[in-house]
């Protein structure tokens, strides 16, 4: 499900839709909504920080355990930036975490509600703080090993992390389903998108890779030097090139028998001699 809330493209995981609806199918209506306010409060937090810190952010995309934020340009993002926007949305269970205490002690809340909502905004906080991709602790070390490493490499480690926190998810769910006759989803959908998010972390690395060489160019807004020289038809490419100047462009204008046959440049001479391009321009026997 893909909305829009203003430039930012909001993408709904349909796990996001299908683990509420089995939570409510199994009598846990109001877990479910609990762990969707906690959700909304934790990736609110995100694009606060993002506004804040000046992170650009494309999209959002809500799953069951959170949001996953597309950076307009991962590469034009510092390290401090990152860090700050990841760590928003675990610093948000934490404040949800002290009111529900709060409200508890003040008796505006009750205790078993007040239970509920620590319990969801701590495992929240725990698991996004894990240090695998695409958690929110992913992006901590990812920004981290970013100041070492070279990013692509940092982003192989941070999936690498994900897949064995995914067979550990799986492992605790089959022991307790063999352990206790009971079969708990929650690890295993973890696990699923942990799994699935992998081939986004490499495609959005890819992307901004893209994105960075597009933005590199830029048209030319002022005048390029140039030097043009009038050589003949008989003169060799080395002799041509020993005449060009090294600080600008150098333009040839060939003559044959006085009259101009053609203009060339000095790369397209350099190329010939190297014997990287075919380089139309000179001659087979070696004139220009």
């Amino acid at each position: 499900m893909h909305l829009h809330l203003k430039n930012i493209r909001l993408q709904i995981d349909w796990l996001a839709v299908l683990f509420p609806c089995i939570a409510a199918a199994l009598g846990e209506g109001r877990m479910a909504a609990l762990l969707t306010l906690s959700l909304l409060a934790h990736e609110a937090a995100h694009l606060s920080a993002a506004r804040w810190m000046h992170v650009p952010i494309r999209a959002l995309r809500l799953t069951p355990f959170g949001g996953l934020a597309q950076i307009g340009n991962p590469y034009i993002v510092s390290a401090p930036q990152l860090i700050a926007v990841s760590i928003a949305g675990p610093a948000a269970n934490l404040a949800l975490i002290l009111l529900s205490a709060a409200f508890c002690h003040w008796q505006l809340f009750s205790a078993a509600l007040s239970a509920e909502l620590i319990g969801i905004n701590s495992l929240l906080m725990l698991f996004n703080l894990l240090p695998a991709l695409p958690l929110d602790g992913g992006r901590i070390l990812y920004a981290l090993l970013s100041l070492i490493l070279p990013r692509r490499r940092a982003v192989e480690i941070g999936i690498f992390i994900g897949r064995i926190l995914a067979a550990l998810l799986i492992a605790v769910a089959v022991w307790g389903c063999f352990a206790r006759g009971h079969l708990n989803l929650s690890p295993l959908f973890a696990a699923l998108f942990l799994l699935a998010s992998a081939p986004d972390e490499r495609r959005a690395l890819t992307d901004s890779q893209l994105r960075t060489l597009v933005e590199s160019i830029r048209p030319i807004r002022e005048a390029t030097p140039a030097a043009l020289l009038a050589i003949d038809e008989s003169t060799s490419p080395e002799e041509a090139l020993r005449a060009a100047r090294p600080d600008r462009v150098t333009l040839y204008a060939v003559f044959d028998n006085n009259r101009l046959a053609r203009i060339i440049d000095d790369r397209t001479l350099l190329d010939r001699i190297l014997q990287k391009s075919p380089a139309s321009g000179i001659a087979k026997d070696g004139r220009i």
